[in-house]
């Protein structure tokens, strides 16, 4: 189960693995057990997920989950894997200075897939990961991050670049971007993460881009953990959109979690076969 990303030759497991479960507790109340996974027990998990087909990582600077992809790239060819990482930068040299603690948190020489993350339709004021403000700006106030990883991209520095935004308005203005290949958005069976328009709306605009060529994937299936009692309804439903969604990156803590997700997705693919144990 592979997806292409265009005019990149990238291509990678419909599955992503969500590494916030690492080292955020997320679930439904009552149940947030999750968050206390350290950076070398993290990449066994890692490495045991690429072996069961998941060559797909997503990790963010503000995840605080840089040191356990590392940990994994360590434990698997560099080749067999690509990573996303995503940054709050706007300016040429943010973009720059982002990259750069990027490929030496990770200790690699290149990043497949660049995000420039969480992009508004207009400046919104957000908490990061330690509870600290920081303002994240719309596209047109991240052209100049956006140059940067495009000269990283010619360079080898970077393979795609990439944008994630909870707006429905914004996925419409990256149909007037062509140089982003990769878009993700929230996806998820409650309707949560929608900054903007309705559930049908969103989906229409996800369709819009995969018709364009972009690489779609979607995130926050479970709704950040809170619909983890109610796992298999909430990803089957995502799973339900595979004509036009390429990847989905579910958050997941370990081996079970990986086997239990492609158990489903070959389910709704109607592949009809399990991950091998």
């Amino acid at each position: 189960m592979k997806a292409r990303i265009r005019d990149t030759g990238l291509t990678v497991s419909r599955l992503c693995y969500g590494t916030e479960p690492f080292t955020f507790k997320k679930g439904p109340e009552g149940a947030k057990t999750q968050g206390d996974v350290d950076p070398p027990e993290a990449g066994r998990r890692l490495a045991e997920a690429h072996r069961l087909g998941v060559d797909f990582w997503d990790t963010s600077d503000d995840y605080g989950t840089h040191p356990h992809v590392a940990e994994g790239l360590r434990l698997v060819p560099r080749s067999e894997v690509v990573v996303a990482d995503k940054t709050n930068a706007h300016t040429y040299e943010e973009g720059l200075r982002a990259l750069d603690m990027s490929l030496g948190d990770l200790g690699t020489e290149y990043v497949d897939i660049m995000f420039l993350h969480i992009v508004p339709p207009r400046p919104v004021e957000r908490l990061d990961a330690s509870d600290r403000p920081y303002v994240c700006g719309p596209l047109s106030s991240r052209t100049g991050a956006l140059r940067a990883f495009l000269e990283a991209k010619e360079a080898g520095r970077v393979r795609a670049t990439a944008l994630s935004t909870h707006s429905t308005e914004t996925l419409r203005q990256v149909l007037e971007v062509p140089e982003i290949d990769v878009v993700c958005a929230p996806l998820n069976v409650a309707g949560a993460y929608l900054d903007d328009g309705t559930q049908q709306d969103r989906l229409d605009a996800l369709r819009a881009l995969h018709e364009d060529g972009r690489f779609v994937y979607v995130i926050k299936i479970l709704n950040a953990g809170r619909l983890r009692d109610r796992a298999d309804e909430a990803i089957r439903y995502a799973f339900r959109f595979h004509e036009f969604i390429d990847a989905w990156n579910i958050g997941m803590y370990d081996a079970a979690d990986v086997r239990s997700n492609l158990r489903l997705l070959n389910e709704m693919l109607g592949l009809h076969k399990t991950a091998s144990p």
